[in-house]
């Protein structure tokens, strides 16, 4: 009997939540997605049918700005390029009660995660990267990191978008990790955010994260996510990825048609592509953001020892890391004698597996930090 514990993929999707597509950057307006047209609620349909093919809930990244259609941002004039004469470029009001109710139905493939207001910053007119960390991780004064987070969760409850996000993907990858009680972490996790994909190399780290690739700080648990592989404005992107990251980051553009009518041809191969990798690669596709980081951790910290026809696997780091932010699943790949009969011990064997998990063992979490997997001709 041989045991592996495969890693784990979920995808990301950035810069959703934009109306225009256009890159504004050179003008000081925001990059948006680079889309070369106006996104419409059928692009919103487009992303959860790529969460439904791939039994994944998504984590999405919106920005809410060209949302708002009360001038309320005109209070925060560092969230947009306009400041204090703010109005949405984007007026249509039935589009957007349009899109917000198939965000609403589309939940359970569809996760709305935090990405910014307008995803950068402006002070006095000048557009600064990014919205709440600069270029070296610095944060934004305190302040206006909490405005701009309340006023993403107001523009958010206009339209019933989600309940209580838990997720935060930082702008431009710009982020800072290591300052404790006095650092985003901590005002993230008072509006509830848990997970915060990142890459650690470009973020502004005070102090090492505690495991290679995932750390946590303030009870939030920050995940490397790798960078993205497909450029951020490169539409109907053709599928391209190696399988070395337990997150594929994609961004919006990448997975859309610049004819709406034909989102689904993007949608479908990137499907079958990523289906068809993760079964080569032997990569478990992750059901939500939780199960990706539990199932990370169990590929890159378990112990495995094999001692005749037991194999033992130890799961010391279950005490260390903050353990709300886990899931109840683990997997193991595990290549059984002809005709043997397996017993388990520490945890139960959980099922049925769905097609995206097939060829794997599900159990769930152990007691006592450990999990017995013994064979026999019979038991």
């Amino acid at each position: 009997m041989s045991l592996s514990i495969p890693m784990p993929l979920l995808v990301t999707i950035d810069d959703t939540g934009w109306w225009l597509g256009r890159d504004g950057s050179a003008g000081g307006q925001p990059f948006r997605t680079g889309m070369p047209r106006v996104h419409g609620p059928g692009d919103y349909t487009a992303l959860i049918a790529l969460g439904r093919s791939l039994e994944m809930k998504i984590p999405a990244g919106f920005v809410l700005c060209e949302w708002d259609h009360t001038q309320l941002l005109r209070e925060v004039p560092s969230a947009t390029w306009m400041a204090g004469q703010w109005t949405s470029p984007f007026t249509d009001l039935a589009a957007k009660e349009k899109a917000a109710q198939i965000i609403r139905n589309g939940s359970e493939y569809l996760e709305v995660a935090v990405h910014g207001v307008g995803h950068e910053f402006w002070d006095q007119g000048r557009m600064l990267r990014s919205e709440f960390h600069d270029t070296k991780g610095k944060m934004r004064p305190r302040d206006l990191v909490k405005k701009h987070l309340e006023y993403f969760f107001r523009l958010m409850a206009s339209f019933g978008l989600a309940q209580a996000p838990r997720i935060f993907i930082p702008p431009a990858l710009h982020h800072g990790f290591g300052k404790g009680a006095k650092g985003f972490q901590a005002i993230a996790r008072s509006f509830g955010i848990r997970y915060i994909p990142l890459v650690f190399s470009r973020a502004g780290c005070s102090i090492a994260p505690q495991f290679p690739g995932l750390g946590w700080e303030e009870g939030v648990l920050l995940l490397e996510r790798g960078i993205s592989q497909t450029k951020w404005n490169h539409v109907a992107a053709p599928p391209a990825f190696n399988f070395n990251s337990p997150i594929l980051a994609l961004h919006w553009a990448n997975i859309l048609h610049p004819d709406p009518h034909r989102n689904m041809e993007v949608i479908c191969a990137w499907s079958d592509f990523i289906k068809k990798r993760a079964k080569e690669n032997r990569v478990v596709i992750s059901r939500d953001i939780s199960a990706c980081l539990t199932q990370y951790l169990n590929a890159t910290q378990s112990r495995i020892h094999t001692k005749g026809k037991k194999i033992t696997v130890f799961l010391d780091w279950i005490d260390k890391v903050p353990v709300k932010a886990l899931a109840d699943t683990l997997f193991f790949s595990l290549d059984l004698p002809r005709g043997a009969a397996l017993r388990l011990s520490g945890a139960e064997i959980k099922g049925p597996c769905t097609p995206n998990e097939a060829g794997f063992i599900k159990t769930g979490m152990p007691g006592a930090g450990k999990i017995e997997f013994e064979y026999s001709p019979s038991f």
